[in-house]
């Protein structure tokens, strides 16, 4: 079960999975023809986007689209169909569209949305070369961030820290973007702190509290990098970038990105006694 919230909302409903879940605005109709919207990423075991005819009325329709949806290797050739599944939010359903197929590091791949009348709307994702960057977490005492440092990517495009919590017997996963934290250091690498105590009170926890006791089951910091294609909205989550609309989709509106993500368990930081909660936090490693 995930929990709508943060300091910058993001309403997610696919444990790890793409930005498809993030709702589109009715939009009237015209001679474009789907919305696409969600992000390719090299990390994962399944691939999600989203795609919603943009003739559809508000509310939307929870009958399943009239819809072939593709994804063509465009180094290999290899093309894969696209399977269809329909999730209902708070904001309406969602067409959703997936496969367990693989996407490769350092390729590019056309993502095509086409009726039966052979209207389409298209576009082309580049996905990052692997092993190019890396990633560092240093956690300091609870009032002071954990500082996650990100080398070698052509672009950072977010850092969240990611938690699940026993709310009442089920476990509840919450997800908070820091992309608003994001400063470039000297030696070029991008860093952004992530505060335990922010992202519990808006959780409901008490932020002096240890975490295992609060009932956080898991704690873990995910950052995603991607090409320089990637639109660069300062602040902006992994999530809201993908509501902006123009970036390289022919025949239809929103925006498909490739990302390599990578996840790393962090601690948060022990609450110091004495006058070790007055020193100056440490910002860099």
């Amino acid at each position: 079960m995930l929990a709508p919230m943060t300091r910058r909302p993001l309403l997610l409903a696919l444990v790890v999975l793409a930005g498809c879940e993030v709702p589109l605005d009715p939009i009237e109709a015209s001679d474009r023809v789907f919305s696409l919207s969600g992000y390719l990423d090299t990390s994962a075991d399944t691939q999600w986007v989203r795609v919603e005819p943009l003739a559809r009325t508000a509310g939307g329709d929870p009958a399943p689209i009239d819809a072939v949806v593709t994804l063509t290797d465009l180094g290999g050739g290899a093309e894969v169909v696209l399977e269809q599944r329909v999730r209902s939010f708070p904001s309406g359903p969602a067409h959703l569209f997936w496969t367990t197929a693989d996407v490769a590091p350092g390729r590019t791949y056309r993502l095509d949305a086409r009726r039966p009348d052979g209207a389409e709307t298209t576009t082309e994702v580049e996905l990052p070369a692997a092993g190019t960057f890396s990633v560092s977490l240093v956690t300091g005492p609870r009032v002071c961030p954990t500082v996650v440092e990100v080398s070698g990517a052509e672009r950072v495009v977010d850092v969240q820290s990611r938690y699940v919590v026993l709310e009442e017997g089920v476990p509840v996963e919450y997800r908070f973007s820091h992309a608003d934290t994001f400063r470039r250091q000297a030696d070029g690498s991008i860093a952004a702190s992530v505060y335990y105590a922010d992202d519990a009170r808006v959780m409901g926890l008490d932020p002096l509290l240890d975490p295992a006791f609060a009932g956080v089951l898991s704690s873990d910091v995910v950052a995603a990098v991607a090409t320089e294609d990637w639109p660069d909205p300062t602040g902006l989550s992994l999530e809201a970038v993908l509501q902006i609309e123009g970036f390289g989709v022919e025949g239809g509106v929103g925006f498909v990105g490739g990302a390599v993500t990578e996840r790393r368990p962090f601690t948060p930081g022990v609450l110091e006694s004495g006058f070790g909660n007055l020193l100056p936090c440490t910002t860099t490693p």
